[in-house]
């Protein structure tokens, strides 16, 4: 007896991809790599510019950038006496609001 198996068609989500947001010139750092009291303060710094200059990247964007994962980051930022945006940006009728 033969038996007869049916394939079930993968479907597959995709996702629209987000246009890349621009680079913001930070290193990239080896995985799990340590970094000395002096690199970190170095560190710190360009991390800090990246958030608050005018690109005003976003902390995922920064660990992504740089290798590192969101709570070194929000750790530095927070350790350098950052204070931090609201979370997802300005309310729908804000814009509106200021026009009238």
């Amino acid at each position: 007896m033969s038996v007869t198996r049916t394939r079930r068609s993968a479907t597959r989500t995709t996702r629209t991809k987000e246009p890349a947001k621009p680079s913001l010139g930070l290193p990239r750092h080896k995985k799990n790599s340590r970094l000395s009291d002096k690199e970190r303060k170095v560190f710190a710094q360009q991390v800090v510019a990246a958030y608050t200059g005018e690109q005003q990247g976003a902390i995922r964007q920064i660990a992504d950038e740089t290798g590192r994962s969101y709570g070194m980051i929000h750790r530095l930022l927070s350790q350098e006496g950052v204070r931090f945006r609201p979370r997802g940006g300005k309310p729908a009728g804000a814009a509106t609001e200021d026009a009238e």
